[in-house]
């Protein structure tokens, strides 16, 4: 009787507060965020205020507003860090550098064609006519998803981005001559694989 008295309050303050919610989210996103990523992180907000509901507590003084707003906003953040390519310290030295060089390029983010097309997006046609140039291309691609993640990047920073052993070095925390080391192994073992299919 007790829990299904909580569980009708919980519904009842959920839908009171799904205008609040919302409104809360939208002012949490940047004004340029527009379409499904904007209604995904509104989305995301909504699954805020749920947890807002199922976890409030009258008697810790704050009222369910308040308490919902702040659970609200972190959910958004949270998804947008998520989604965000960058790690904190990479964005806020992009951030200086935008400040002091207003014509600082945007980040570059690499995202694999699998996990691009597995959220439901379509490949631009420029990708697939890039992809199907080369009949290799599947193999190659498929012995690379076999690689460990630091020598994949390493691979990807060198010949997608064509970064200098030094530069490459710098972003993954090894010297030049271990970045050299990790990608002649990285490309034994990518030949090997290529090889045997």
């Amino acid at each position: 009787m007790e829990a299904q008295a909580i569980d009708d309050n919980t519904d009842a303050r959920i839908i009171a507060h799904l205008r609040f919610a919302r409104t809360i989210a939208a002012r949490a996103i940047d004004p340029r965020c527009r379409g499904t990523d904007r209604d995904d992180l509104i989305a995301w907000g909504m699954v805020g205020l749920v947890q807002a509901a199922k976890r409030y507590r009258d008697d810790q003084g704050a009222t369910f507003a308040s308490y919902a707003a702040r659970r609200v906003r972190g959910q958004v953040l949270d998804a947008l860090r998520v989604s965000d390519p960058l790690t904190r310290s990479a964005r806020r030295a992009f951030r200086e550098a935008r400040a002091s060089d207003p014509l600082t390029p945007a980040p570059f983010a690499e995202v694999s064609l699998d996990r691009y097309t597995a959220a439901g997006r379509e490949i631009p046609a420029a990708v697939r006519c890039r992809a199907r140039q080369d009949a290799r291309w599947p193999s190659v691609a498929k012995a690379m998803r076999g690689l460990p993640p630091l020598e994949r990047r390493v691979l990807q920073l060198s010949f997608g981005q064509k970064l200098t052993l030094r530069e490459i070095g710098a972003r993954v925390g090894l010297s030049e001559s271990g970045v050299c080391r990790l990608r002649s192994r990285a490309l034994r073992r990518l030949r090997m694989r290529c090889s045997a299919a």
